[in-house]
């Protein structure tokens, strides 16, 4: 059995400028089939466009804000999953004031060499 405690994990910065905590994935753990992810969006910012090579899907925790995927944008907020194709452009722009909290999962894990920016 493996139990993780996530107040027990370090944030760091990702390359679209999210604060994220690695709960499962191939930093933390070695794993290659999935990751996931904790990332914060601070209040009235988004993250850089960008995309990668392996699906993701987001769940919001907590907070609204606007998902673009590619030409498309939607309002998004708690209890929403959004699927991200691999290689679609996207962002997420944080509405509010209070932290947007999102729960990212990646299939395969997520890795940098599979993520790219489209600004800087």
């Amino acid at each position: 059995m493996i139990v993780i405690k996530i107040n027990e994990k370090e944030a760091f910065r990702t390359i679209d400028g999210s604060e994220v905590i690695e709960v499962i994935g191939l930093k933390s753990m070695g794993m290659r089939r999935l990751s996931i992810a904790i990332a914060k969006v601070r209040g009235h910012t988004r993250t850089l466009k960008h995309r990668h090579s392996f699906l993701e899907v987001y769940y919001i925790e907590k907070g609204k804000g606007i998902m673009h995927i590619e030409e498309e944008e939607r309002l998004v907020c708690k209890g929403d999953f959004i699927v991200i194709p691999e290689g679609h452009l996207h962002y997420i722009e944080n509405v509010e004031d209070d932290d947007l909290i999102i729960w990212c999962i990646c299939v395969p894990a997520f890795t940098f060499e599979g993520t790219k920016l489209e600004e800087h």
